[in-house]
């Protein structure tokens, strides 16, 4: 069975993001790759992914599900670093460009090149040491897709309620699926730090203000 479903999967395996992962890594220069790299992992794990799902419907404490499961993990986060790495080495050829070298952007990807172009663009933009700022003001605004999360309340009001707590009901918690890597941000008790793929129990209020921007699913109550 397992078999079947990697033959599904392609040509395309966990070792090939791994090898990647480790030339990237050892490499100070960008390596050379298939064009259609990203495609590529995209749908190996989308592929592993649907495999997973389906086992875990047929039986969730199966050896294979466990299994298919720890793959899908591996996958992504190896993925993830390949891709943190590529995007590390791009944003100095990029810094290099606008400083007035040349260099060679034959191992990027055209996914890359955008990305390459963009940020030439925009750090040639803000090259000018000599800019005016109080004339200009601001150089940048806040994306309109930043998550806003509930401010903690004051101190008075977490002693207030620790002295009450007898008599203050239980909050309300949800068991959420993250879908995205979430920046780390303060709660009423305690800083959070969500990467995609975690399962884990928030309060309501928290929950419900990931789940309204598509950064998690509800699964089920805490």
């Amino acid at each position: 069975m397992l078999h079947a479903m990697a033959a599904e999967r392609g040509d395309f395996s966990y070792e090939n993001i791994m090898g990647l992962f480790r030339e990237e890594n050892k490499s100070s220069q960008l390596v050379k790759v298939d064009p259609a790299l990203y495609d590529r992992i995209g749908q190996y794990i989308k592929s592993l992914r649907k495999e997973s799902e389906r086992e875990i419907a047929m039986n969730p404490m199966s050896q294979a599900s466990m299994m298919l499961n720890d793959q899908l993990k591996k996958a992504i986060d190896k993925a993830k670093r390949v891709y943190e790495l590529r995007q590390r080495k791009i944003s100095l050829l990029a810094l290099r460009k606008v400083a007035g070298d040349n260099p060679d952007t034959v191992s990027l990807t055209p996914d890359e090149l955008v990305l390459f172009s963009s940020l030439v663009s925009v750090l040639g933009a803000h090259k000018d040491s000599r800019a005016d700022f109080e004339e200009l003001g601001p150089r940048f605004t806040q994306p309109k897709d930043v998550v806003q999360l509930p401010d903690a309340p004051p101190e008075k009001v977490c002693e207030q309620k620790k002295e009450g707590k007898d008599e203050a009901a239980p909050e309300d918690l949800v068991l959420v699926r993250v879908l995205e890597d979430v920046p780390t941000f303060a709660g009423v008790d305690k800083d959070y730090k969500l990467r995609k793929e975690d399962i884990i129990s928030l309060p309501s209020n928290v929950a419900k203000t990931l789940v309204s921007h598509g950064k998690a699913k509800v699964i089920g109550s805490g």
